[in-house]
């Protein structure tokens, strides 16, 4: 039985570099929903997620899979149009499960006075010392990824951080796959519910357990 296409959403600071895996292969009908620029720097996520679904052909069944903020706005993309499945790797369904860090909504307001170009040199200089330094990052770091990294503008990425610290959405979906890593730092664990734990996965999981996050969508997908 072939399995209904899978739209695959990248996370903050990441792009269709993450899912190369997935779309070598052959079990899956794959494609990247490339993150679009902003129209407006207050743009609501919803509006953004009705127009990045403008590229998805809802004339046959598919389904979403998310990772990391990419979930956030699979679930904004599924109340607009429902997926046949609905896939969370490395991230949250609900604002409960947010790391509490991130829930400071009054942050948000304060990033309207740095520039974009402020925001760009900041993460770049934060991954270039934590790829030399921290474990998640020095496992993962290589010459395409430095490069999917230093390809920020900062302008989206700004409008990121804001849309996940006042984010309230809750997943539309009762029935969904959510794998998720007992060493995920950024979302930890013991805030997640409903989730397939993928032991020694971090936050960079996509990449470092690939294999058994495939075999476990692909198995999930070949069931429904």
């Amino acid at each position: 039985m072939k399995i209904p296409k899978l739209y695959l959403i990248p996370g903050f600071l990441t792009d269709k570099t993450i899912y190369k895996d997935f779309l070598s292969d052959d079990r899956f009908e794959c494609e990247v929903l490339e993150f679009i620029a902003t129209q407006t720097a207050d743009e609501s996520i919803e509006s953004y997620a009705l127009r990045l679904s403008q590229e998805i052909d809802d004339s046959q069944p598919f389904s979403i899979l998310g990772t990391s903020f990419g979930g956030i706005l699979a679930v904004e993309i599924a109340k607009q149009i429902p997926p046949h499945s609905l896939i969370f790797i490395s991230s949250v369904k609900n604002r409960k499960e947010m790391n509490p860090l991130m829930k400071w909504e009054k942050s948000s307001s304060l990033l309207d006075f740095i520039p974009s170009k402020i925001v760009k040199k900041t993460i770049e200089a934060g991954y270039t010392i934590g790829s030399k330094i921290v474990p998640d990052l020095k496992e993962i770091d290589n010459e395409e990824i430095n490069e999917m990294v230093h390809s920020i503008d900062g302008k989206l990425e700004k409008w990121i951080i804001k849309k996940i610290n006042t984010w309230h959405g809750e997943n539309p979906l009762g029935e969904f796959l959510h794998l998720h890593g007992d060493k995920d730092h950024v979302f930890p664990l013991k805030n997640i519910q409903d989730c397939e734990v993928i032991k020694g996965g971090n936050h960079n999981m996509i990449l470092t357990k690939s294999e058994e996050i495939r075999e476990r969508v692909f198995a999930y997908l070949s069931q429904k």
